[in-house]
């Protein structure tokens, strides 16, 4: 029976690589990765920035293995990525990919050694509350702002050749609009609030009023992605708190 130690462990993994290619990876990065390809010097740092977090939020230091596995596998499929086209697709591959690996390296490790198993409880929690949390809130902050902005791309870039937009906005705010939305909707849903979440639909709704039908049809489609993600992932955080 796999034990509330071993599964905080495939969700700490899940958090390195998370923190890896969202967190410690600039967009510059990527595109330059686009760019240059397997000549691209940022495909290899950011495979072994990939691998040490691995090794460091598993916590198991006598597996010197995994972080040459996770490097190795992460700089393979970002090189692969970089031949195709970064879309949508490209996107949603690539995290797969990575996730299988992660899952793969997961199951060749749930039986650590005992002096492991030791480490593993004096260093994190045993139980995986916490790791669920701290999984959740990163999951909608920033993989999903870069699954909207790709699921939106097309829309958005037919509203900018039409010139829909009349005014200026403020720099990234559409960004950070929809991060703290997700952040106070995936609250509001570990919390069981969801009446407060048609305030926050309403309250938005409100500050849209005005705007032309393709620019209010482009934000309600990314407003529906935001809270639909941000809905989904608080569902299936609460599985495993409640």
């Amino acid at each position: 029976m796999i034990t509330q130690i071993e599964i905080s462990l495939l969700i700490r993994l899940i958090i390195a690589h998370l923190l890896s290619d969202f967190v410690f990876q600039s967009d510059s990065w990527v595109n330059l990765r686009f760019k240059d390809g397997w000549h691209s010097k940022y495909l290899y740092l950011h495979g072994v920035i990939a691998g040490i977090f691995a090794y460091f939020f598993s916590g198991l230091w006598g597996y010197i293995w995994i972080p040459i596995a996770v490097a190795i596998t992460h700089i393979l499929i970002d090189g692969i990525k970089a031949n195709y086209e970064n879309s949508i697709q490209s996107f949603l591959l690539d995290q797969i990919g990575h996730f299988i690996i992660l899952l793969f390296i997961w199951i060749l490790i749930i039986n650590p050694k005992s002096e492991d198993i030791d480490v593993l409880k004096q260093i994190f929690l045993p139980g995986i509350k916490i790791w669920v949390i701290v999984a959740a809130y990163l999951i909608i902050t920033l993989p999903s702002s870069v699954l909207i902005n790709k699921i939106t791309e097309k829309w958005r870039g037919n509203i900018e050749k039409e010139g829909t937009y009349k005014e200026e906005s403020l720099e990234k705010a559409g960004r950070w609009i929809g991060r703290l939305e997700r952040f106070l909707i995936l609250t509001f849903v570990l919390l069981k609030q969801y009446e407060a979440i048609g305030l926050l639909v309403a309250a938005k709704s409100i500050f849209r009023f005005n705007e032309t039908r393709k620019v209010g049809e482009y934000v309600l489609i990314g407003t529906l992605l935001s809270f639909a993600i941000a809905i989904i992932v608080g569902l299936i955080a609460g599985l495993f708190l409640f």
